[in-house]
């Protein structure tokens, strides 16, 4: 027991207290460790399309599940659409994709381009292009098949990830439904909890993460959006053959952040291989201005929409990609947003 005099009559109980909160939120992580990706996604959907969901609620007479129903079945879309599209054409063109790498096999391959000798370099870029072209088509299966081999064990190492993703997009699907049925509930759940935990202020940085959230997705959407659709009229305009799939492709990367280069790419080396090379430069061009336009379209967009200065919105995307992978897209300017506008509180504080 303690003593009268003891500075510390509790000591020993918070201490035990606390070990057993942190026992129980550590358990409690752990328990949802596999569900969090899909938790943080479907929140960060939730929230920046919660306008959007009442604007659709209020059409449909304020019925929620009408407009629940639409918003899923949209974002089902969304994803399924690009995806099926891109199996069927695979599907449908692969005898001629099997060709193709056949011809590509069997050669002649196209020699090296007179602009090339004009640029630094050219000369020994040329030498080594022509003497690439002039080994035969065995000796170029040879030095393939061990590349080709190594793609095909990786592929199986991988495919139980494609599994894992359809798992996590369910998931994520479903807790969608469950966030907009009771998003009025669940919001106001979180803001009594910031509240509880740092009164006034925390409930205003719970509100301004909603709002860069928003300004964020709006941001990644748009961009992704303009940027697909540039790049397709791009591939349509040089004549490469599916370019409505491709676009849809396109999108798909863009709003994962890959950005337009797996696509355009191959198509600039396909129109290269067809001797078209004027075309292939110009591809080529429009590929780096999509590429760069991406890394500034993006961060002013957020800017405008979270009211963030934007080397923050361009620091927070890049860092929080590179930290938290795609979700820290929203993750780095959100945290940059509720720092800074708690650190211009406590300076103003007397």
């Amino acid at each position: 027991m303690n003593k009268p005099g003891d500075p510390h009559p509790h000591l020993v109980s918070n201490a035990i207290l606390l070990g057993c909160v942190a026992t129980l939120v550590a358990g409690t992580l752990t328990v949802l460790r596999p569900f969090l990706p899909a938790i943080v996604w479907a929140g960060i959907i939730v929230v920046a399309t919660w306008p959007v969901m009442l604007r659709l609620q209020r059409l449909f007479g304020g019925r929620r599940g009408a407009a629940v129903a639409a918003m899923t079945t949209g974002l089902l879309i969304a994803v399924v659409v690009p995806v099926g599209l891109l199996l069927g054409t695979l599907v449908t063109r692969l005898p001629e994709l099997r060709d193709l790498g056949d011809q590509a096999l069997a050669g002649p391959w196209p020699g090296p381009p007179a602009w090339l000798l004009r640029l630094p370099y050219g000369a020994s870029l040329a030498e080594h292009w022509q003497e690439i072209v002039a080994q035969s088509p065995e000796r170029t299966a040879e030095v393939i098949k061990p590349y080709v081999g190594k793609a095909a064990l990786w592929l199986s190492q991988h495919v139980g990830t494609i599994g894992t993703i359809t798992l996590d997009f369910l998931m994520t699907l479903v807790l969608v439904v469950v966030f907009y049925v009771h998003g009025e509930a669940l919001a106001s759940m979180v803001r009594r909890l910031a509240r509880r935990v740092g009164s006034a202020r925390a409930d205003e940085s719970v509100v301004l993460a909603a709002q860069a959230m928003r300004a964020i997705a709006a941001g990644v959407v748009l961009t992704a959006l303009l940027q697909s659709v540039l790049s397709g009229l791009g591939l349509w305009v040089v004549g490469v053959p599916a370019a409505a799939v491709l676009t849809s492709v396109l999108f798909m990367l863009c709003v994962m952040q890959i950005g337009p280069m797996p696509v355009l790419v191959p198509a600039v080396l396909w129109l290269a291989f067809r001797h078209e090379y004027g075309w292939a430069a110009a591809l080529s061009i429009w590929a780096l201005l999509m590429s760069v336009g991406d890394t500034v379209l993006r961060p002013w967009l957020i800017q405008r929409g979270a009211k963030l200065p934007f080397i923050l919105v361009f620091g927070g995307v890049i860092g929080g990609l590179l930290a938290f992978g795609i979700a820290g897209i929203f993750i780095g300017p959100i945290l940059f947003a509720v720092v800074k506008r708690l650190l211009e509180r406590w300076v103003a504080d007397r």
